[in-house]
Order: structure tokens, then sequence, then C-alpha cells
């Protein structure tokens, strides 16, 4: 399935929606422009004032708020239509499929919501201004409050099929890391939606409802934006200390990008989710960061034995450079073994088996993976020659586990990601000793121990 499809799919849910919506309760409740026009105006002010910092692909849309107070006020059919007219009026989107994709997925989260809305009894237009009391519990209130959930559900699942197109990630997975994500938060959302056709309604403010609405609504949107500050402020921080490394060694470039994507997805697969997600594409990101305090060796007259013994140092040296960021507290475990060996000859502890931190075990896999695909020319390796080599190191450098769902990645439609090798800059140093990071480094360096002279690997 491609973008466009997936664009053309809730485009029908969309319109098949908002029809059979029309058919079902418009014959006697036709929308009105007096009730389309503003809840059209708040939606639009909802995606102006939408936050993206909450993980990738989820931005939070209070124009959600306004998308389930349309339900009632204005059925299936007036929810989808607020929905499409909220994002086709987002002046500052500049890609026209994320422009289209959230316009049809919106207008089929407000239509499907609606239907659900109407199936459970729920009341619209003049028949919600109308009720009073334990009614208006029964017949907004609790019917709004399920509509909300199958919206939510629905807006995940289409996130989370987009997600998949575009970065190869799982539905469900992203679905339910997008759900955890966002937590109880969004019942404050139906909590101002059900307010809002009270005050519209029954309280016969009509329009005048949206003043007193927008407090709630910037009460949340605050509150929102207060996390979504703190996380946009922590992709900062590991931004720059990526570019650090970046920048002291021009031969890395892109590899803490790549590494995390890759250990990324195979923690979905095997079911690392959550903040232990988020900690594990920290790890990744900063797995190396110690190098720029470990790298004091000149590169033109190093030994061996001088090579292995900085390399021994950087994984403690990162949780040393980190230490105080209390938000990466979590990564640290990740970042300190990812050198271990399943068979206990790695570095810096000689940890063996599952006394590795899980993280740990999957930037090992995403690291020499990696490492193998990107290579020098001459030594680069295929994806599927770098996968054939890695699962014969499962059980001795690597865990098996983690091994497998790199082959149960590879099985998927998208395959294993080819890595694009980042030209470094002109004048960067040529590297004078092979990749840290190659299995036959970690291979180096378990013989090069004196506990394991006379082992074989």
């Amino acid at each position: 399935m491609s973008v466009v499809i997936l664009i053309f799919a809730l485009a029908t849910i969309a319109f098949a929606a908002g029809w059979w919506g029309w058919l079902w309760v418009g014959a006697t409740d036709q929308v009105e422009v007096r009730v389309l026009v503003p809840l059209g105006l708040l939606g639009i002010l909802g995606v102006v004032l939408r936050e993206r910092a909450l993980g990738p692909h989820l931005g939070v849309s209070l124009g959600m708020v306004v998308l389930a107070a349309a339900i009632p006020l204005a059925g299936p059919h007036g929810a989808a239509l607020v929905g499409l007219v909220s994002f086709i009026a987002d002046y500052r989107q500049r890609d026209w499929r994320a422009w289209l994709f959230n316009a049809a997925m919106t207008a089929a989260v407000g239509g499907v919501g609606g239907l659900t809305y109407v199936a459970l009894g729920g009341a619209v237009g003049a028949q919600a201004a109308d009720l009073r009391g334990p009614a208006l519990l029964t017949q907004v209130g609790v019917p709004l409050l399920v509509a909300y959930a199958v919206m939510t559900l629905t807006n995940v699942l289409a996130l989370g099929v987009m997600s998949a197109l575009m970065r190869g990630t799982r539905v469900l997975d992203f679905a339910w890391r997008a759900l955890q994500g966002v937590g109880w938060g969004y019942l404050t959302h139906v909590v101002i939606g059900f307010l809002f056709v009270v005050l519209w309604g029954p309280a016969r403010l009509e329009t005048v409802a949206a003043v007193f609405v927008l407090g709630p609504l910037f009460i949340a949107h605050w509150a929102i934006g207060r996390e979504a500050l703190a996380r946009r402020e922590h992709q900062e921080t590991v931004a720059t200390f990526v570019a650090a490394l970046e920048q002291s060694d021009a031969s890395t470039a892109g590899h803490s990008a790549r590494v995390a994507t890759l250990a990324e997805a195979l923690g979905g697969v095997i079911g690392i989710h959550g903040k232990a997600a988020e900690a594990l594409r920290y790890a990744a990101l900063l797995h190396d960061i110690g190098l720029v305090a470990a790298r004091s060796w000149e590169p033109d007259d190093i030994d061996e034995a001088s090579y292995l013994t900085a390399l021994s140092t950087h994984a403690d040296a990162g949780v040393e450079v980190l230490r105080g960021l209390d938000f990466l507290a979590e990564a640290a475990p990740g970042i300190a073994h990812h050198h271990e060996r399943w068979d206990g000859r790695g570095y810096p502890a000689g940890l063996a088996g599952e006394d590795i931190p899980q993280a740990a075990r999957v930037i090992a896999v995403a690291d020499a993976f990696d490492a193998l695909t990107v290579a020098p020319e001459g030594a680069r390796l295929t994806a599927q020659e770098a996968l054939v080599e890695l699962e014969g190191r499962a059980g001795t450098q690597l865990d098996p586990v983690v091994v497998e769902a790199l082959c149960a990645l590879a099985n998927r439609p998208r395959g294993l990601p080819v890595p694009e090798p980042t030209q470094p800059a002109p004048d960067a140093p040529a590297r004078a000793l092979p990749d840290h990071d190659h299995p036959l480094i970690s291979d180096a360096f378990a013989q090069w121990q004196p506990e394991s002279i006379g082992r074989p690997l």
C-alpha cells in the first residue's frame, strides 16, 4: 500500500461515514451554517495550536476537542466536515502528502466517531439541546465518551499505518506506543467537548459557548505544551551530543541515527514499548558518546594494545559524560554495556547472557549490522550478507533473541534497511584503524583479554 492509497482510503471512509450520517440523522436535524462556521474556526485554531513533539508522526491537536463537540452539535457528517476543514486550512503544511493525510484522517476520525455516537443512541442537534439532567449524561455524555475512544483508536491506527509505510514500523506496535504516549490526558478533551455541548445547547449560549470553551482549551494546550517543551529540550540536548560526537570524528556521521532507527525497530519486535522504547532510542543515539572523552590516541602511531585499551573505556566514559541528565538515567545501562558479549567476553564489565541489559543487547546487534553494511568499499556487506554473519554470532557475541528479531525484520516486505554511508567532509582525517563496532574488533577484544587465552571464540 502506498501513502496515496492510504489517503484515498481514509477519504473514502470519511465520505461514506459523512454520507451515512447524513442519511441517518440528517433528515430531521440538518446541519446549520451558524453551527458549522464557529466549529470550523475553532477546529482551525486547534490545528494551529497543535504540538508535534510527543513522538514520531504523533501530533497532539486540540482540534480533537472541537471534533468531539461537533458530533452532538452537527452529527457524523458535520464532524467529518469540521475535521476536513480544520486541516485543509493548515497553511503551514508544505508536504502535500502530510497535508492530505491529516485532512483525510481527521475527517474519517470525525465521521467514524459520529457514527459510533449515533449507533449508541446519542442525541444530535436540537434533540441534544433540549436534554436536561440524567438524560444529558446518558444520551450525550456516555455515547460521546465511547465515540471519543473509537476516534482515538481510529486516529492511532491510521498513524500506525502511515508510520509503517514511511518507516517500516509495525502498525499495532506503533499504535500501542502512541496510546501509551498520550496517556489519560485525552480524557480531558472529551470532558471539554462535553462542556462545549452543554453550554451550546442546554445552556442556550450557542456561539457564545466558544468564548467559555477557549479558557479550558488553552489550559489543556498549556498542560500538553509543557510536556512537549520538555521533550523538545531533551531531543535538542541529545542532538547536540550526537553533533559533538560526529564533529570529533567525521567518519561516524549518520552512524548514531542509523543504529537508533534499527534498534527502535528491533525493540518493537521483541516487545520494548513506552518509556523503555524511548530510553532505548536515547541510548542508541548516544551509545558512542564516550568516544569523545576516550579518543586520546594518535591514529598514526597507535598499536593494537593501546587501541583496545582505549576502546574499553569509552562505554563507561559515555555514562560519565551524561551523568546528571535525569531524563537519560534509564538510557545509561544501554550505553554502559553495549559492547558486552553474550558469552561474557566483552567489556566493560564482562556481563554475560541476560545479565546484560536488554537495551544494550539490542544496540549491540544494530551496531554490528551498521558496521558491516557501511564498512569501507571492499569490506562492505549487503544487508543479507550481514544478516548471515550475525546469525553465526548468535549465542557467542550476540543475543540470539535479538538476532532472531533481525531475521523477522528481514522477512517483512520492506526488508532490512540498506544504509547509505555518509560521506565524511573532505578535510576529515582518514580512519587509521577498523571501526570499533565491527564484529572482528569484538573478537579481537575477546581474545586479547588475559582470561581468554586458550579459549576459542
